[in-house]
């Protein structure tokens, strides 16, 4: 796996450098806000490792700048540990978010998680159309009315859990252990991965319906209305 991390922390970054490495991936090592989207555009990685407090700009706004270029998982790792800069990094596409200071093994088994949720699926189906929503397993894209809408491979991974099981009440704890994989502020991040996926996928966003008490239900039929 080829690993780009974003991280001006001299000391931090020459541990987790090596350590990652030790696990049998790739790690090219950033310093800074440009340097960092010079590195991403040129080696295209798997999973990139993002801290929010840059010398040269905001991490936010290289997070944004990412999301917008590619579906490429981002871990945030950050001193930040107040729910809003979970929420703002979350809303802009991030696919999880690890505060300091953390375990090396934790980051590598999320690192697992985020890039397997963005492989492509073993599920023999390929396609899924609800609506104007077609869904795309084998790419992992979804399209609304013909336009292909820009998913986080999280927020795919929702709408895949939903599209698999229409009309059922899915309790939060069940979605969350199916996409998420970790419980860190899972609940609050699967209501941020939400209310983003429904914006995007416009009127059928409604389609993912609140079950007060309880979690979520997707509506798949025909003559739904918006």
């Amino acid at each position: 796996m080829q690993v780009l991390l974003i991280e001006d922390d001299v000391r931090l970054g020459e541990q987790l450098k090596p350590e990652i490495e030790r696990e049998g991936h790739l790690v090219e090592w950033a310093k800074g806000h440009d340097s960092g989207l010079k590195s991403f555009e040129a080696l295209k990685p798997d999973v990139v490792l993002l801290d929010l407090m840059l010398p040269d700009g905001s991490g936010y706004d290289l997070l944004d700048k990412i999301r917008r270029e590619t579906e490429t998982p981002v871990i945030v790792i950050s001193a930040r540990n107040l729910g809003a800069d979970k929420v703002r990094a979350l809303d802009l596409g991030a696919d999880d978010y690890l505060t300091k200071p953390f375990w090396t093994n934790e980051l590598t088994a999320r690192m697992r998680a985020v890039t397997r949720r963005s492989t492509v699926t073993r599920n023999s189906d390929r396609e899924h159309n609800v609506g104007r929503v077609r869904l795309d397993l084998i790419a992992r894209q979804a399209h609304v009315d013909g336009e292909t809408k820009q998913l986080t491979p999280t927020e795919f991974a929702i709408l895949e859990f939903f599209v698999k099981r229409p009309n059922q009440a899915l309790r939060r704890e069940r979605i969350i252990d199916s996409v998420f994989r970790n419980p860190d502020s899972a609940t609050e991040a699967l209501q941020t991965h939400i209310s983003r996926l429904r914006k995007k996928l416009g009127p059928d966003g409604n389609r993912i319906q609140t079950v007060w008490g309880i979690g979520y239900r997707f509506d798949p039929s025909e003559d739904f209305a918006g």
